[in-house]
């Protein structure tokens, strides 16, 4: 069972109900009785507890608690990554989204082109995942763009770095809280027409460990550490 369900606008307090895919997914499958709590949030910091009244085939209905509100954690991560095979990035979404990232943003690379997005998936894993590990907010999942756009891209933070297998361990000088990029490349590294680009954006790179990462392992032990700090 999640420790939260998210739905697109929280009911008022009182008496409500729920259809669609959460409904068979309280009523169907973890089979709630009346009198059993249930957490339903907005991914947008707020919270309610709920009560189950009655469960039915298509509609669960509820008694609904005053919302409440968590700020946004204090340091966003902008996790940018070359994106793996479909399994790869699937558990790299979801453990990502466990670790507490706050945008994942797919890249397209020279040694990785368009393989086409799998969006739905890609979101109803990020969303149970988010439920699991009792987030309040939800991350968001930016469509995938070239490498260049997103080395151009106004929105880009101060704080950027570049997992690599060269340069200095540990986050020296990185910030406790604001936002920060972390970058991470393909299996056998950018190329070096785009470390020189990379370069020229002010990324500066950081060396996760002693040995050579896959993609999605680098960008969870870089997440995890930036989060950790």
């Amino acid at each position: 069972m999640a420790n939260r369900y998210f739905v697109a606008t929280l009911p008022a307090p009182g008496p409500a109900t729920v259809d669609g895919e959460l409904a068979h997914h309280l009523g169907r499958v973890l089979r709630v009785r009346p009198g059993d709590a249930v957490r339903l949030g907005d991914g947008n910091g707020h919270t309610a507890t709920a009560r189950v009244v009655a469960a039915g085939r298509g509609e669960v209905a509820l008694h609904v608690e005053p919302a409440e509100f968590e700020p946004r954690p204090p340091l966003a991560v902008t996790l940018a990554f070359a994106v793996p095979r479909h399994t790869r990035t699937e558990w790299l979404l979801e453990h990502g989204t466990e670790v507490g990232v706050a945008t994942f943003q797919p890249l397209w690379t020279e040694r990785t082109r368009p393989q086409g997005e799998r969006t739905g998936r890609w979101e109803r894993i990020v969303h149970a995942a988010a439920g699991q590990s009792d987030r309040a907010w939800l991350p968001t999942l930016a469509p995938a763009c070239e490498l260049a756009d997103f080395l151009a891209s106004p929105e880009l933070p101060a704080a950027r770095l570049l997992a690599s297998g060269t340069g200095p361990r540990g986050f020296a000088g990185m910030p406790a809280a604001g936002a920060v990029a972390l970058l991470v490349g393909p299996e056998g590294g950018f190329t070096d027409g785009e470390l020189e680009r990379i370069a020229a954006a002010q990324f500066a790179p950081l060396r996760l460990g002693p040995h050579v990462l896959r993609t999605e392992t680098a960008a969870l032990v870089g997440a995890a550490l930036l989060l950790a700090q």
